[in-house]
Formats: C-alpha cells, structure tokens, sequence
C-alpha cells in the first residue's frame, strides 16, 4: 500500500525553521545552537515498530532475518524451522539501527493463537506499520488481519513468500516460461480476493527472504522508504550493493552539515595550530556513527565475516587507512591540523539544510574544516565499505561460487542503468520451448508380431493400465485385434503406441501382413517375441531392415519361465535367454540389436524399467532428426529476440563505459572506462545464457556435459572477460572501427568520438555473444 509523500531536502519541518528564526532573533547564534544539536542528536532515534504478521509457517521469521541482513544461523536471527517457532510477540532490533524494531508476531490460526483470540494476544493496536506475509492462498485470517489494520488506520503491505518454490517448481515440470505470467496471475489473483473481500486492491510484492536480490524485494524496501523516515528507512538497509552503499553515503554527506554546525559552535574549543575551534567529542562521535553505518566498526565486520565464513582480518585488510579503524580524540585533532589548509572548498548546498543561520555559519573557518574533514572521512568509509563487500563475496576456494555472487552485483549495477529490467537471461527457457514444441510434435511407435505374443498386454503395462480398464487395450486368449488402435503414450508427451494386428492367423496372413499394415507410417517399431526366434519373426526383422526403419525387439512373458530356483540359476537363464535373441539377430543381419526380456505382469523386474529410459532417449532423438530444421528456425529466431533487446542497450550504457575513462585505445586519444566495459560484456553474456552458472545449469537439464556445451562456443573471449582481454580486443579491432567509422562520417568529420568506437565495439561483441548462443543451444536441444 504505501503513503505517497513528498521528502523534504532538509531534516526540519516548518514548526522547527520557525521556532529557530524566533530564538535566533531573541537570542542570536547561542540559543539557536542547542536546538540545531538537540536535532542532530535525535535525527536516528526516531522510533520505528514494523509488525510482521499473517498466518504460521509462512515464513515470517526468514522474512524478518532478510531484511535485517541475516542469515538463519547468524547470531540474533529469528528462529527458523518446519514447525511453530514463534510463541509471543519477539522484537528484533536491526543491527545497526537500533531505533528500528522489527517484530515477530506468532501465526494467526493454530491452537496457541485462534483468529478469535489473536489480535488481544499480540497488541495489534501498539505497532507502527504492517508487514501482512500470506502463501499460496489468500485465507481468511489474511482477510481478518488486514480489515483489523484498515480500522486501526494504520499502513500495511502484502507480502507473497517463498516465490524461489514457485519458479523451482516451474522449472521440474519444464514451464520456466511462464515465469512472469504465472506472477502475474498471482498478482490478479489476490487484486481480486482483496476486492472480494471489501478490501482496498493494494499491490502484492512477490519475495523470497532466501534471494532477497530476486523478484520484488528491492521493490518493496522502495515502498517502505515512502513509510518511514528517510534516515531510518536507508542506515537501516543492510550493505547488499554498491548502489545501496551509495545511497548511504548520500544521506551520511547530508547530516555533516548539522555536526559540523554543533561541533563549531557548543563547547567548541580552539585546536592549537591552527585557527579553528571545535568540539571533538563530537567530531569524535560523528565519524564512529558514519563508520558504523557504513558497516566498517569491529561488529558489523565480525558479523560479516561470520556470515560469510571469512577470518575477521582478511576484511580488515581492505581497509588501508590507519585512521578509520583507529578514531580517537587525537587522531581527529592530527587529522584536522592537515586538512585546514583545503578546507576552502566546501559544498554551499550544504549550508541549505541548515536554516536561518546557514549563511552566518557558512563563512566561519571552523564550519568549513569540520564539513571538509567529515566528506573526506566519509568518501574514504565509502571507498572502503565497497572493498570490504567485494572482499566479502570473493571465495578462493570456490571460484564458482565467487563469480556467481560477483555477477549478481554485475547485473544489479548494469539493471539499474537500464530503462526497463532484464530477468528473462540464460538459454533454459530457449530449450524449454523448443522443448515444448517438440513436446507437441507426434511420434508413432508401432507394436507387432505373431499373434498372442502379448503385444496388448505390454501396451498395457507400459502405459500403466490393468486389464478391464476403459482405456485399456484388450487382452484374451483369442484374436483381439483387427486393427490398428492408438493409446497415448503416459509420460512421453505426443508419443502414440499403436496396437497393430497380430500376423499369421487367417485374418492376418503373413503374406499379405504387411500390405495391410504400412510400417513405413511409424517411426520407431517394437517386435514382440515369444520364447522361440520363428518364421515369421525372421520376415519382420527383413521388412524393417528393408524400409531402414529403427526397431527394438522385446522377449515378452519372462515371468512364466520363474520356477523356485535360486538366483544364480535365474540369472543363467536371463543370460542364456538374451544371448539366444541377439544371436538369431544378427544371423538375420541385425549388428547391433536392441533386445530386452519384460513380463508386462512384473514391470519392475527383468528389462522394463531399462526399455522404458531406452525409449525415452530414442523419442528425443527421433524427434530431433525430425524436425531439426524447425529448431535451428527457432534458435535462430529465440536468439535473435535477446540480440535485438542488447542492441537496445547500448544507447543506455555507452555514457558508463566511457565516463570517466582513464585508459586509452591504442593510436587514438579516446578513453574508456575499462571496469565498466567489462562489467557491460559481463551482462551481455550473463543474458545470452553464456556465464558459467547459466551452462552449468544447462547441462543438468539437458544431461549433458559441460565440456560438451562449451566446446562449441569458439571464440575465447566469450570465457573470459576481465580487463586483459578487452585492451587486446580493443588492441585488435580498434583499427578496423576506425576505418569503417571514417568512411561511414566523411564529410562531416574524420575523427570517430569515444562513444561511437565503443557502439560499434558493444555492438560486434552482441554478435559474437549470439552466435555462440546459438551454437550451444543447437549443441543442447
């Protein structure tokens, strides 16, 4: 739901600039001092209460845990589990803003807390903001909680959990695409029971607290912000990315000016060398509270390490300044006797969120030091909170998992640059509708031989049916079959088994068997076989060959030769049995048979389960043979969809490759941002499906193997893309860029700008990204 309000540039309302200019024309700069302190020491002390409720085992707690940045074994998080954990109302202060309370309500509707009983039980009426967290249903106590919240008059947000299940579950039944519509459906789906309810349609945020960087998570702390005070609402945001880093440092820049104000003016004392004076006590305690927030204090680093399993001193090690692990009182007081002399260059947008006095205060020597001293400090605590979480995501011993987190922070820097969201990358969901497509694509599987082989009775057991079931096809000790009858196959998608007559009764004549049933208008033929190789069976094996068709023979009824022997004698006869049908195979020409043993009474013993994966494997390559130029249409067409929407990109982005650029293209005096160029192709492949994740996960679901996939990608750079490999692609490609851009702006100019080399640069890359996209998908369907 969410408040939409407007913030404010300074930290004080209208009642307070009033009431400053009132003392200040009474009692000048003096009285006006300990109003401005008073706000600066009060400024993160607004008290927040933020309910999380809903029914149990919905995932409050992992919820709770999320947005305080724990994990669900870290010291001070919510307790976790498959049963009823929560008991009493359980407050959990964030970890660093200790103004900001989250609690844990127990779960409305179990025997402990009855929807009757619940709301006296948990003081509803006492908390500031709801968080409502609902599953895959909208209840009735969901209903309850939100309409209790509505005549309260207070705010509240819904919150859909766990939506990782739901994507995983899409994934294993092979529906990855429906992905986003599947979210949309859930999204009308609670719009419309809300209504239903005579509740307010509100916007439904779709999370999981195990994936916090997923789905609508950032989206909802978006929303949270209108909520709550804005220094509240981003100290309390956990060091999840640089942007989030950023946005701190952006807020902590804000409140120097008030530090500096007090720090000048209360019990300012003059600092000898220099003609400043200041209260380092409160210089002191400004820069311990920016390092705190900006997670470099010893607790904040300790809780990282141990959350991502790292020595405490490997963190630290990023931090270079001795300074910033080490603020006292006479490190402040040496460290503003060396910075007077730049203090001159201070901000005056500074000055304006100071009122009625900023323009008295501004001119002082004092104001000026302590506002330069405090932005340096925080642009070196900044600096060095990114390299601590880099540090932080970076795992040596597994490189995998490093680069995986590395590429989430990669796409979450070049998302944010983007006018709308890529989320539909990797080439899953490319094979998931060819797949699907296939899927639709018929294969006819004949089944034949002598007559009372069993050949109904094995249709029967391979699509799980009983003998007398409606669907079921007809089995008995005459002539059942007169002609061919198609059953669905139960698991194998578009795939038909088809009863043929059985051949050699009067009905059926071997002679004019196969003028009768045309073998060439099925794909893939199984021969029943009885306990002897006959006649017949050799003239089957003769009209196969002949048409070239693929076929598989199957000895049926191995359950009648079990006699109360031992194992090793069973096995014998298996043996025995199996090689006798290879043997007469191959004297008919057969060189390599694909025989198997079943009883269609006893599918799980002998070669059943084994014919059954046999012929799962033979479909796919069937239909792969058969319609491989429609999957090489649609790779070409799925592939070139992703190309077209990175094209799109590079309008968007060529402002941060060449920004601030201090490397050079070899012959010419354009820079570039190389970082950011990497970062760039870092994304491009990680949406072409081509990063390590993305194929490792490829290769599971098409069961093959990495090395397989890989090996049709051919150029190098695709698998490695660091700061080397672009310079020697620049080295390599710049002199061709060039000479096309020349002839491409002759007469208008002859020097191509830095933007315009590196278009084209992005836009060859695009290529080389889909072309190996292609490859590996053909590689992979």
């Amino acid at each position: 739901m969410g408040k939409s309000q407007s913030k404010s540039n300074h930290f004080f309302n209208n009642e307070e600039i009033k009431k400053i200019a009132q003392v200040y024309n009474k009692d000048g700069l003096d009285g006006v001092l300990p109003l401005i302190k008073d706000k600066c020491d009060n400024l993160d002390n607004e008290k927040v209460s933020i309910a999380v409720t809903g029914e149990s085992g919905v995932g409050k707690s992992a919820f709770i845990n999320a947005m305080r940045g724990l994990g669900p074994n870290d010291e001070g998080a919510a307790e976790e589990g498959i049963t009823e954990q929560t008991s009493e109302p359980t407050p959990y202060q964030h970890p660093t803003l200790h103004s900001v309370c989250l609690l844990d309500l127990p779960g409305i509707g179990t025997t402990r807390f009855s929807a009757r009983q619940y709301l006296d039980k948990v003081n509803f009426n006492t908390y500031d903001l709801f968080v409502l967290i609902t599953g895959e249903r909208f209840k009735e106590n969901d209903v309850k909680l939100a309409k209790e919240i509505k005549k309260m008059g207070k705010e509240f947000y819904f919150v859909h959990s766990k939506m990782d299940t739901v994507e995983e579950n899409l994934n294993e039944i092979g529906q990855h695409d429906r992905l986003e519509e599947v979210f949309d459906e859930i999204r009308m789906y609670y719009n419309r029971s809300l209504k239903d309810s005579g509740l307010p349609t509100s916007q439904v945020f779709l999370v999981s607290s195990r994936y916090p960087h997923r789905y609508d998570f950032m989206e909802f702390f978006g929303c949270l912000e209108s909520e709550l005070p804005e220094n509240v609402f981003v100290i309390s945001l956990p060091n999840l990315t640089e942007a989030v880093i950023e946005k701190k440092k952006k807020l902590l820049r804000a409140k120097i000016a008030l530090a500096a104000v007090v720090s000048g003016g209360i019990g300012a004392i003059p600092i000898p060398g220099v003609s400043v004076a200041c209260d380092i006590a409160i210089l002191v305690a400004t820069l311990l509270h920016m390092r705190s927030y900006l997670g470099l204090d010893d607790e904040s680093l300790c809780r990282l390490a141990c959350r991502v399993n790292k020595p405490v001193q490997e963190l630290k090690a990023e931090i270079t300044s001795p300074f910033v692990l080490n603020i006292t009182p006479s490190s402040v007081i040496k460290l503003i006797t060396s910075t007077v002399s730049g203090a001159a260059m201070i901000a005056d947008e500074a000055l304006l969120l100071i009122p009625v006095i900023g323009s008295v205060i501004g001119g002082t020597v004092s104001f000026t030091a302590t506002c330069f001293l405090l932005n340096s400090a925080l642009n070196d605590f900044a600096k060095f909170a990114l390299q601590v979480l880099k540090k932080a995501i970076e795992d040596k011993s597994k490189p995998e998992v490093t680069e995986n987190v590395r590429l989430e922070l990669v796409v979450a820097t070049i998302q944010s640059k983007l006018s709308s969201p890529f989320t539909d990358n990797g080439l899953e969901d490319i094979i998931t509708e060819i797949q699907h497509v296939l899927d639709q694509r018929e294969v006819h599987i004949a089944v034949t031989g002598e007559s009372g082989k069993g050949k109904s009775a094995f249709i029967n057991a391979v699509c799980g049916l009983r003998p007398g079931d409606p669907e079921a096809a007809k089995e008995g000790f005459t002539e059942q079959t007169m002609e061919p009858k198609k059953y669905k196959h139960p698991s194998l998608p578009s795939v038909s088994l088809w009863d043929l007559p059985g051949a050699g009764t009067p009905t059926f004549e071997i002679a004019k068997y196969f003028k009768k049933v045309k073998f060439t208008e099925y794909h893939l033929i199984i021969l029943i076989v009885g306990n002897r190789f006959t006649e017949n069976d050799k003239l089957f094996v003769k009209k196969i060959r002949k048409i070239k068709q693929d076929f598989y023979v199957v000895r049926s009824k191995m359950d009648e030769h079990e006699q109360n022997d031992d194992q090793y004698s069973r096995n014998e006869r298996y043996k025995k049995i199996k090689h006798y049908c290879i043997s007469h195979l191959k004297e008919n020409g057969v060189d390599s048979p694909h025989v198997f043993l079943v009883s269609s009474r006893c599918t799980a013993d002998f070669d059943f389960m084994k014919l059954r994966q046999d012929l799962k494997l033979k479909v796919g390559e069937k239909k792969k043979d058969l319609y491989s130029r429609e999957i090489s249409e649609m790779v070409k067409h799925l592939v070139g969809k992703k190309k077209t929407k990175l094209k799109g990109t590079i309008s968007q982005l060529i402002s941060y490759a060449t920004d601030e650029g201090t490397t050079f293209i070899p012959g010419t005096t354009c820079s570039y941002n190389c970082d950011a160029v990497v970062e760039i192709l870092l994304f491009y492949r990680w949406y072409m499906g081509l990063d390590d994740e993305s194929i490792n996960q490829l290769a599971d679901k098409v069961e093959k193997s990495v090395e397989d996939l890989k090996s049709e990608v051919s150029d190098p750079l695709v698998f490695s893309i660091n700061s080397n490999s672009v310079q020697n692609v620049l080295s390599s490609s710049t002199s061709l860029i060039l000479y096309n851009l020349q002839s491409l702006l002759k007469p208008l100019t002859s020097v191509p700008k830095s933007s315009e080399i590196f278009s084209k640069l992005l836009e060859s890359m695009i290529d080389v990204f889909a072309e190996s996209a292609m490859s590996l998908t053909k590689k992979a369907a």
